[in-house]
């Protein structure tokens, strides 16, 4: 599917719900890439290769991600007003909306803020597209719930939570997912499940808000979700953006309000904000 301007996108966004037969209630899932990374299409940082195409064995980034999470969440605790403690969720997504490499894929609810991250770093002269993925959450949920995989995490949990009754709840498998302290990596009933997680993300800073956060949170398959978008009848489609459209598509959504300033509220995304503005009239 491809768009050439703004109306183009959400006619598609609109045929794509209608095709799939989707309640207007119901979300909907968007994520952009640029066309250029093809070959790391739907990974999580902490995955995509090396320039070279090489990527590290799975184990070893496990152990990289969780020597970044351990000192994220001591050193994060002095530049912010949340309370971050070890083992805990809040440090992991904070550390991805920081640009520390994580298992966590972004996505939004919101259309046109995915189409914004689409294009925000395009400029002239515009010699490269983008894509903005879409999903239908709700469908991914319902595969990945009857999926073995899952149902083993969820096993392995219930009889690990058995001899850990005063430190974990058997309700929270999902705590598995997070990354996996060096004295525990060797226990098999705390492994990192295989397949993906998806994650209605906290409100944790205005930052996560304003950009209408969601997550996948990968397990040690870096492929998963790229796979599954070229399976038969996969609800995950992809709206091409041809680098031709991207200048009309970045006027309609300043006339949109959908600005740097109002996806990153902050100093440094009024800053760069004007600084588009700069870059548009010199």
């Amino acid at each position: 599917m491809t768009a050439q301007s703004l109306d183009d996108y959400l006619s598609t966004v609109h045929h794509i719900r209608d095709e799939w037969d989707i309640p207007d209630h119901k979300e909907l899932w968007f994520r952009a890439e640029d066309e250029t990374h093809l070959e790391t299409r739907l990974q999580p940082g902490l995955y995509r290769p090396k320039a070279d195409g090489k990527r590290k064995a799975i184990h070893e980034l496990l152990e990289l991600e969780n020597d970044l999470y351990e000192e994220f969440a001591r050193c994060a605790t002095q530049l912010t007003d949340l309370k971050l403690d070890d083992d805990d969720w809040d440090p992991y997504f904070l550390m991805q909306h920081h640009g520390v490499p994580t298992r966590l894929l972004d996505w939004s609810d919101g259309a046109l803020i995915a189409l914004h991250f689409a294009v925000r770093s395009k400029s002239a002269p515009f010699k490269n597209g983008c894509v903005v993925h879409v999903l239908d959450p709700n469908w991914l949920v319902d595969l990945l719930e009857r999926d073995s995989d899952q149902k083993d995490a969820e096993r392995r949990w219930r009889k690990y939570n058995r001899s850990h009754p005063h430190d974990t709840r058997e309700d929270d498998w999902d705590l598995l997912y997070l990354p996996i302290d060096k004295d525990d990596v060797k226990d098999p009933l705390l492994a990192i499940p295989k397949l993906p997680l998806l994650w209605d993300s906290p409100h944790v800073s205005r930052r996560v808000a304003a950009q209408r956060s969601r997550f996948i949170i990968f397990g040690t398959d870096p492929v998963w979700l790229s796979n599954l978008a070229n399976k038969r009848g996969s609800r995950l489609y992809s709206i091409q953006i041809s680098a031709g459209a991207v200048p009309g598509i970045k006027q309609d959504l300043r006339d949109a309000g959908i600005t740097e300033s109002v996806v990153f509220p902050d100093l440094d995304g009024l800053g760069r904000e004007l600084r588009q503005v700069w870059e548009a009239r010199r």
